[in-house]
């Protein structure tokens, strides 16, 4: 494929707090990319915890270099004076571009994107913007085997990945972000880990409890109860970069194993109809399964 002047390029959000090195990578891969100079950028910068200087002046740098990025079709910045959290900020942020362009590409901080990343979000969404089945677009996949007989470069599967990813207003409209009817949540419990992974219900409850402020995990629980699935490359168009302790919800351990395209190809094949593949939803959700979970757990403890 090539640039298509007739499509109307998503405006891409990335979220930023205090780690200038990641970030500056970030957007370096982005414009690698050449579909960046049609693309109208918005960064999102958390304020500093309270009683932190030197995060307060990390946060400045942060801003500093913001203010200074070009080769986009133009640059918006939004910078929180307060420490809202990343949830609260990824909710508020996203909420405020989709409503205004009606479709959005998200990336955070601490992610590398492949040259013909933008394209293949774009695509996507172009593709599966009257499908209403299609819940979002992820740039992101885990490592899966392709079945001989399989014919596509991408797939869909029913767990949203939050590493990279798109999606369209109505859709985002649908995710009822607080929940209140928890007895109904709780009810679904093991058919929520039945279809996600063994962990999904567990981030849930978390999130309820207040130990955790995970947007990503109440918007895959949209998806379960609206029975939506997710597009995915087989070659990961993203590679996360935050794995150094650092990231708010990222150990120095990752049990999540990817081949990362470093290419240009832009001929992409995407699925004509909407349906999961059994053997490749298999090997993509096993990375949420017990057995790794308990593995990565020690290891976490070994590499924190």
């Amino acid at each position: 494929m090539k640039i298509y002047n007739e499509i109307q390029y998503a405006p891409i959000v990335v979220f930023a707090f205090n780690r200038l090195d990641l970030l500056q990578k970030t957007i370096e891969s982005l414009l690698m990319n050449e579909e960046a100079s049609l693309s109208d950028l918005h960064v999102y910068v958390d304020g500093p915890r309270e009683k932190n200087a030197s995060e307060a002046q990390k946060v400045e740098e942060v801003r500093c270099f913001v203010k200074k990025i070009s080769g986009f079709k133009s640059l918006h910045w939004h910078f929180s004076e307060g420490n809202k959290g990343l949830g609260p900020s990824v909710i508020a942020g996203v909420t405020e571009v989709v409503n205004q362009y009606g479709k959005v590409i998200v990336v955070e901080d601490d992610l590398v994107l492949a040259p013909n990343f933008l394209a293949y979000m774009n695509y996507g969404l172009d593709m599966y913007n009257s499908e209403s089945d299609v819940f979002s677009i992820c740039g992101y996949s885990n490592r899966v085997s392709k079945p001989e007989s399989y014919q596509y470069d991408s797939y869909f599967c029913v767990r949203s990945s939050s590493w990279g990813w798109a999606t369209w207003k109505d859709r985002w409209d649908m995710i009822d972000w607080e929940l209140m009817d928890w007895n109904s949540v709780e009810r679904n419990k093991s058919m929520f880990n039945k279809w996600g992974g063994s962990d999904c219900f567990g981030m849930l409850d978390d999130w309820k409890k207040g130990k955790n402020k995970s947007w990503a995990i109440r918007f895959c629980y949209a998806q379960f109860i609206n029975n939506k699935v997710s597009l995915f490359p087989l070659v990961s168009k993203v590679s996360n970069n935050g794995f150094n302790g650092d990231g708010t919800n990222c150990k120095k351990y990752n049990r999540f194993v990817h081949d990362f395209d470093n290419g240009v190809e832009k001929d992409f094949k995407f699925p004509a109809e909407i349906s999961v593949n059994k053997s490749i939803r298999k090997d993509a959700l096993s990375y949420h399964s017990i057995p790794i979970r308990i593995w990565s757990r020690l290891m976490y403890m070994l590499y924190r």
